[in-house]
């Protein structure tokens, strides 16, 4: 109950704030837009390009939403009101995990209408990549809220909180060329560590069980890390 409590108090925080407004309407107009392009040029009815470049919009979205989640806290120094509370860190990071990932859920949501056009106007559209892309870019999602929670964990300067979950994610990213420039073992396990190489997959209709594993891993670590940075704080 405990936990939701602050994802009820996190969400209504989210939307008495301009904040998630202007995130919502910058995101779905560069996809609106991306959508319309790669349509009109590639003229296929198919949302796998519009869905990977959008997940590179989200790289930069998810941290907006996400930098003031704990850093605000700090800064107002209401952070010492809930470490001491009866609430545990653990509780504290699980409520505020699962309001962003509703926001972010609501968000992508939205986009939704995309497909059903694209459906009314092709017969034979394939709903197949399109279920397996949407459930890829929810455990995408999922993965950048967790990093954009961490680093919300370490700084109480919003910024530097979202600079610091952007450039996790793009390492994270990156890791995707080791593959090809390093041609061997050791550029195969940077490569496995590629979230969007991970996430290419779900776009194709592959639903991987590996895949799956892996962002159900990933996103349980970076949400332990910032569970022990807090735990930290409170004994401080």
């Amino acid at each position: 109950m405990k936990v939701l409590a602050i994802m009820k108090k996190e969400l209504q925080s989210y939307f008495y704030s301009p904040v998630a407004y202007i995130v919502f309407a910058a995101f779905l107009l560069i996809v609106g837009y991306l959508f319309w392009v790669i349509l009109v040029s590639s003229k296929v009815a198919t949302l796998g390009p519009m869905l990977y470049n959008a997940a590179f919009v989200l790289l930069i979205a998810s941290p907006v939403l996400t930098m003031r989640l704990i850093s605000e806290e700090k800064k107002n120094k209401t952070i010492e009101l809930l470490l001491t509370s009866p609430i545990s860190p653990t509780e504290i990071i699980l409520g505020k995990y699962l309001a962003s990932l509703i926001l972010y859920i609501i968000l992508f949501a939205l986009t939704f209408l995309y497909p059903v056009i694209i459906s009314h106007y092709s017969p034979e559209f394939d709903w197949g990549p399109v279920g397996s892309g949407y459930l890829g870019i929810l455990f995408l999602g999922s993965a950048f809220i967790s990093v954009g929670l961490f680093a919300s964990t370490v700084s109480e300067n919003q910024i530097v909180s979202a600079m610091l979950s952007i450039g996790i994610l793009i390492l994270f990213w990156m890791f995707g060329f080791a593959k090809s420039v390093l041609e061997n073992s050791f550029g195969e396990i940077l490569g496995n560590l590629s979230i969007f190489e991970r996430y290419a997959d779900f776009l194709q209709g592959i639903i991987d069980s590996g895949n799956i594993v892996f962002f159900v891993i990933f996103t349980i670590v970076w949400l332990f890390l910032a569970t022990r940075v807090l735990e930290s704080d409170r004994w401080r």
